[in-house]
């Protein structure tokens, strides 16, 4: 499958790479420099802007008409800000649904030990008295009037 790339887009990102490149260069000594992985990574994805105007190929990784992926933008953005001295925020492992913090709300679910009573304490006599008989209740029967029945 043969994408068309906008030659914008690719020479943007081309931009933000060596912006980011720079940056770090530039930083002073106080500001942590590229690691050696996000050095190769800056340098691959040059390379594959340059040969083929995309940095990648799977159109499920990203949006077809742009020149980087979506994770390759998001990695690209970390290493801008990290260039910037801003703190970083790695990337997610998709931890899901999860509650903001100071949210207290109880949980959903029943718990099977509220029905149970409390055992009985070392000072509690435990009295074993027959159960109840339970109540024997009968149908009662009552005449309906105009119930239809004999006219006579």
């Amino acid at each position: 499958m043969v994408r068309k790339i906008d030659e914008k887009k690719t020479r943007r990102a081309l931009r933000r790479l060596e912006r980011a490149r720079k940056a770090a260069a530039d930083s002073p000594d106080d500001k942590p420099d590229l690691s050696e992985w996000e050095g190769e990574f800056l340098g691959s994805l040059e390379e594959r802007l340059e040969k083929f105007g995309s940095a990648f190929n799977d159109p499920d990784k990203g949006n077809t008409d742009d020149a980087l992926s979506a994770r390759q933008a998001l990695k690209l953005r970390e290493i801008e800000k990290k260039a910037k001295g801003k703190a970083r925020k790695p990337m997610s492992r998709g931890n899901g649904f999860k509650r903001k913090s100071g949210a207290s709300t109880p949980p959903r679910g029943r718990d099977i030990y509220d029905d149970l009573d409390a055992p009985p304490g070392p000072d509690e006599s435990v009295e074993t008295a027959p159960p109840a008989a339970p109540e024997v209740r009968r149908a009662g029967f009552r005449v309906i009037p105009g119930g239809g029945g004999d006219a006579n």
